[in-house]
Protein backbone atom coordinates (compact mmCIF):
# COMPACT_ATOMS: atom_id res chain seq x y z
CA UNK A 1 0.00 0.00 0.00
CA UNK A 2 2.69 2.32 0.77
CA UNK A 3 4.19 1.78 -2.77
CA UNK A 4 0.91 2.38 -4.00
CA UNK A 5 0.71 5.33 -2.38
CA UNK A 6 3.97 6.96 -3.29
CA UNK A 7 3.50 6.32 -7.03
CA UNK A 8 -0.32 8.02 -6.79
CA UNK A 9 1.40 11.04 -4.82
CA UNK A 10 4.49 10.94 -7.61
CA UNK A 11 2.19 11.22 -10.25
CA UNK A 12 -0.09 13.92 -9.21
CA UNK A 13 2.81 16.01 -8.33
CA UNK A 14 4.25 16.01 -11.40
CA UNK A 15 1.31 17.12 -13.26
CA UNK A 16 0.47 19.73 -10.63
CA UNK A 17 4.04 21.10 -10.72
CA UNK A 18 3.58 21.11 -14.87
CA UNK A 19 0.35 23.20 -14.20
CA UNK A 20 2.68 25.61 -11.68
CA UNK A 21 5.00 25.97 -14.15
CA UNK A 22 3.05 27.62 -16.95
CA UNK A 23 1.23 29.47 -14.27
CA UNK A 24 4.83 30.98 -13.45
CA UNK A 25 5.70 31.84 -16.71
CA UNK A 26 2.83 34.11 -17.36
CA UNK A 27 3.44 35.40 -14.16
CA UNK A 28 7.24 36.19 -15.50
CA UNK A 29 5.95 38.33 -17.75
CA UNK A 30 5.79 41.19 -15.33
CA UNK A 31 8.08 43.79 -15.86
CA UNK A 32 9.78 44.45 -12.78
CA UNK A 33 10.21 47.12 -10.75
CA UNK A 34 13.81 49.20 -10.26
CA UNK A 35 15.24 51.06 -7.72
CA UNK A 36 18.21 53.59 -7.74
CA UNK A 37 20.26 53.59 -4.97
CA UNK A 38 21.80 57.23 -4.18
CA UNK A 39 24.18 58.30 -1.15
CA UNK A 40 22.45 60.67 1.23
CA UNK A 41 25.56 61.13 3.37
CA UNK A 42 26.16 64.59 3.38
CA UNK A 43 29.61 64.12 5.89
CA UNK A 44 31.47 61.75 7.56
CA UNK A 45 32.44 62.40 10.98
CA UNK A 46 34.73 60.79 13.35
CA UNK A 47 33.16 58.46 16.18
CA UNK A 48 32.98 61.06 18.89
CA UNK A 49 31.40 63.59 17.10
CA UNK A 50 27.48 63.87 17.60
CA UNK A 51 26.93 65.60 14.37
CA UNK A 52 25.20 62.94 11.69
CA UNK A 53 22.78 62.90 8.91
CA UNK A 54 19.59 60.30 8.96
CA UNK A 55 17.84 59.98 5.33
CA UNK A 56 14.72 58.20 5.61
CA UNK A 57 13.28 56.59 2.75
CA UNK A 58 10.25 55.28 2.49
CA UNK A 59 8.27 52.61 -0.02
CA UNK A 60 4.80 54.07 -1.84
CA UNK A 61 1.84 52.76 -0.46
CA UNK A 62 1.32 51.00 -4.30
CA UNK A 63 4.28 49.29 -4.18
CA UNK A 64 4.09 47.86 -0.26
CA UNK A 65 0.55 46.76 -1.39
CA UNK A 66 1.65 44.87 -4.28
CA UNK A 67 4.37 42.86 -1.94
CA UNK A 68 1.87 42.62 0.51
CA UNK A 69 -0.81 40.35 -1.57
CA UNK A 70 2.10 38.87 -3.32
CA UNK A 71 2.07 34.86 -1.90
CA UNK A 72 5.20 34.50 -3.01
CA UNK A 73 6.51 37.04 -0.09
CA UNK A 74 4.33 35.69 2.71
CA UNK A 75 6.43 34.25 5.48
CA UNK A 76 3.57 34.38 8.40
CA UNK A 77 4.56 30.50 8.98
CA UNK A 78 1.88 27.88 8.11
CA UNK A 79 0.38 27.47 4.55
CA UNK A 80 -2.57 29.04 3.87
CA UNK A 81 -5.93 27.22 3.34
CA UNK A 82 -5.84 26.71 -0.53
CA UNK A 83 -8.74 28.99 -2.33
CA UNK A 84 -8.87 26.34 -5.30
CA UNK A 85 -9.10 22.62 -5.59
CA UNK A 86 -5.54 22.38 -7.71
CA UNK A 87 -4.23 24.22 -4.55
CA UNK A 88 -5.61 21.89 -1.90
CA UNK A 89 -4.22 18.80 -3.47
CA UNK A 90 -0.64 20.02 -4.47
CA UNK A 91 -0.64 20.78 -0.93
CA UNK A 92 -1.57 17.38 -0.14
CA UNK A 93 1.04 16.23 -1.83
CA UNK A 94 3.51 18.06 -0.42
CA UNK A 95 2.37 17.43 3.24
CA UNK A 96 2.38 13.48 1.78
CA UNK A 97 5.74 13.92 0.74
CA UNK A 98 7.01 15.55 3.63
CA UNK A 99 6.31 12.89 6.01
CA UNK A 100 7.88 10.07 3.49
CA UNK A 101 10.67 12.19 2.95
CA UNK A 102 10.96 11.93 6.82
CA UNK A 103 10.51 8.14 7.32
CA UNK A 104 13.53 6.23 7.87
CA UNK A 105 11.76 3.56 5.32
CA UNK A 106 11.84 6.49 3.00
CA UNK A 107 15.34 5.74 1.27
CA UNK A 108 14.55 1.80 1.15
CA UNK A 109 11.53 2.21 -0.63
CA UNK A 110 12.72 4.26 -3.41
CA UNK A 111 15.54 1.86 -3.66
CA UNK A 112 12.80 -1.17 -3.84
CA UNK A 113 10.80 1.23 -6.20
CA UNK A 114 13.59 1.52 -8.53
CA UNK A 115 14.71 -2.04 -8.62
CA UNK A 116 11.19 -3.24 -9.10
CA UNK A 117 10.84 -1.10 -11.91
CA UNK A 118 14.38 -2.61 -13.81
CA UNK A 119 12.98 -6.05 -12.72
CA UNK A 120 9.61 -4.69 -14.45
CA UNK A 121 11.71 -3.83 -17.75
CA UNK A 122 14.10 -7.10 -17.70
CA UNK A 123 10.82 -8.83 -17.79
CA UNK A 124 8.96 -7.26 -20.54
CA UNK A 125 11.90 -7.40 -22.47
CA UNK A 126 12.27 -10.91 -22.37
CA UNK A 127 8.81 -11.64 -23.41
CA UNK A 128 9.22 -9.69 -26.06
CA UNK A 129 12.47 -11.69 -27.18
CA UNK A 130 10.23 -14.43 -27.07
CA UNK A 131 7.05 -13.01 -28.77
CA UNK A 132 9.69 -12.02 -31.22
CA UNK A 133 11.35 -15.32 -31.63
CA UNK A 134 9.70 -16.32 -34.91
CA UNK A 135 12.62 -18.99 -36.30
CA UNK A 136 12.91 -20.83 -32.21
CA UNK A 137 16.28 -19.60 -32.23
CA UNK A 138 16.22 -18.57 -28.75
CA UNK A 139 12.95 -19.70 -26.84
CA UNK A 140 11.97 -22.28 -29.18
CA UNK A 141 8.28 -23.41 -28.11
CA UNK A 142 9.23 -26.54 -28.97
CA UNK A 143 7.75 -29.94 -26.60
CA UNK A 144 10.26 -31.61 -24.01
CA UNK A 145 8.89 -34.53 -25.88
CA UNK A 146 9.95 -33.61 -29.58
CA UNK A 147 10.69 -36.90 -31.00
CA UNK A 148 13.06 -35.20 -33.93
CA UNK A 149 15.25 -31.63 -34.41
CA UNK A 150 15.61 -30.87 -37.46
CA UNK A 151 18.74 -28.54 -38.29
CA UNK A 152 20.06 -28.59 -41.57
CA UNK A 153 18.31 -29.98 -45.15
CA UNK A 154 20.21 -32.81 -44.70
CA UNK A 155 18.31 -33.82 -41.78
CA UNK A 156 15.19 -33.11 -43.90
CA UNK A 157 16.19 -35.57 -46.88
CA UNK A 158 16.78 -37.84 -44.44
CA UNK A 159 13.76 -38.25 -42.26
CA UNK A 160 10.62 -40.67 -42.35
CA UNK A 161 7.99 -37.19 -41.93
CA UNK A 162 4.75 -39.80 -42.23
CA UNK A 163 5.86 -41.88 -39.51
CA UNK A 164 6.76 -38.52 -37.22
CA UNK A 165 3.34 -36.71 -37.69
CA UNK A 166 1.32 -39.81 -36.83
CA UNK A 167 3.27 -40.51 -33.32
CA UNK A 168 3.03 -36.94 -33.00
CA UNK A 169 -0.81 -37.11 -33.88
CA UNK A 170 -1.24 -39.97 -31.81
CA UNK A 171 0.28 -38.30 -28.49
CA UNK A 172 -1.87 -34.96 -29.46
CA UNK A 173 1.03 -33.06 -29.79
CA UNK A 174 -0.74 -31.35 -33.08
CA UNK A 175 1.58 -28.38 -33.04
CA UNK A 176 4.52 -30.54 -33.54
CA UNK A 177 2.56 -32.86 -36.32
CA UNK A 178 2.40 -29.45 -38.41
CA UNK A 179 5.53 -28.22 -38.29
CA UNK A 180 6.51 -32.04 -39.33
CA UNK A 181 4.07 -31.42 -42.22
CA UNK A 182 5.33 -28.62 -43.19
CA UNK A 183 9.14 -29.54 -43.21
CA UNK A 184 7.51 -32.55 -44.94
CA UNK A 185 6.81 -30.47 -47.57
CA UNK A 186 10.20 -28.38 -48.07
CA UNK A 187 11.16 -31.96 -48.51
CA UNK A 188 9.29 -32.89 -51.76
CA UNK A 189 9.53 -29.66 -52.96
CA UNK A 190 13.30 -30.00 -52.97
CA UNK A 191 13.03 -33.59 -54.39
CA UNK A 192 10.93 -31.80 -57.19
CA UNK A 193 13.68 -29.44 -58.07
CA UNK A 194 11.24 -26.60 -57.00
CA UNK A 195 12.99 -25.46 -54.48
CA UNK A 196 16.62 -25.75 -53.17
CA UNK A 197 17.23 -26.33 -49.63
CA UNK A 198 19.52 -23.95 -47.58
CA UNK A 199 19.86 -23.28 -43.91
CA UNK A 200 19.72 -19.62 -44.26
CA UNK A 201 16.12 -18.91 -46.37
CA UNK A 202 12.87 -18.18 -45.08
CA UNK A 203 9.77 -19.57 -45.91
CA UNK A 204 9.27 -16.38 -48.00
CA UNK A 205 12.36 -17.27 -50.33
CA UNK A 206 10.84 -20.62 -50.80
CA UNK A 207 7.98 -19.29 -51.83
CA UNK A 208 9.76 -17.33 -54.65
CA UNK A 209 11.61 -20.03 -55.99
CA UNK A 210 8.40 -21.95 -57.03
CA UNK A 211 7.28 -21.10 -60.63
CA UNK A 212 4.05 -23.17 -60.39
CA UNK A 213 1.77 -20.74 -59.51
CA UNK A 214 -0.80 -23.09 -58.71
CA UNK A 215 1.11 -24.77 -56.26
CA UNK A 216 2.62 -21.62 -54.87
CA UNK A 217 -0.90 -20.43 -53.76
CA UNK A 218 -1.08 -23.92 -52.11
CA UNK A 219 2.46 -23.75 -50.41
CA UNK A 220 1.36 -20.01 -49.20
CA UNK A 221 -1.58 -20.82 -47.45
CA UNK A 222 -0.20 -23.79 -45.48
CA UNK A 223 2.63 -21.58 -44.27
CA UNK A 224 0.80 -19.12 -43.04
CA UNK A 225 -1.12 -21.79 -41.22
CA UNK A 226 1.55 -23.20 -40.19
CA UNK A 227 3.44 -20.16 -38.54
CA UNK A 228 -0.14 -19.14 -37.20
CA UNK A 229 -0.13 -22.73 -35.21
CA UNK A 230 3.61 -23.11 -34.67
CA UNK A 231 4.45 -20.08 -33.12
CA UNK A 232 0.59 -18.73 -31.65
CA UNK A 233 0.69 -18.39 -28.16
CA UNK A 234 -2.78 -21.10 -27.94
CA UNK A 235 -3.36 -24.59 -27.75
CA UNK A 236 -4.31 -26.44 -31.09
CA UNK A 237 -7.48 -28.84 -31.36
CA UNK A 238 -7.73 -32.00 -33.35
CA UNK A 239 -10.34 -29.84 -35.60
CA UNK A 240 -7.53 -27.15 -36.55
CA UNK A 241 -5.12 -30.27 -36.97
CA UNK A 242 -7.44 -32.03 -39.62
CA UNK A 243 -8.10 -28.49 -41.43
CA UNK A 244 -4.02 -29.05 -41.24
CA UNK A 245 -3.77 -32.23 -42.79
CA UNK A 246 -6.69 -31.39 -45.36
CA UNK A 247 -4.68 -27.91 -46.75
CA UNK A 248 -1.06 -29.94 -46.73
CA UNK A 249 -2.79 -33.04 -48.31
CA UNK A 250 -3.46 -30.87 -51.03
CA UNK A 251 -0.52 -29.17 -51.65
CA UNK A 252 1.66 -32.74 -51.33
CA UNK A 253 -1.09 -34.20 -54.46
CA UNK A 254 -0.42 -30.89 -56.32
CA UNK A 255 3.27 -31.91 -55.99
CA UNK A 256 3.73 -35.45 -56.64
CA UNK A 257 1.38 -34.75 -59.58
Amino acid sequence: MLLIRLFIISILSILINVQFCFGQRARSDLKPYHFEYSDSTKKILPADEKEFIIDLRMLSDDILEKYKNDPEFDYDGGPKEAEDWISKIKNWINQQLAILRSSKAYSTLLDYLYYGLMIAALILIVRGLIKADRRGLLFGKINSNEIKIIESEEDISQINFDELISIAIESKQYKLAVRYLFLNSLKLLSEKGLIELKNNKTNYQYLSEIKNNQIADVFRNTTSSFEWIWYGDFPVDENIMKSSQNDFSELFGLIAS
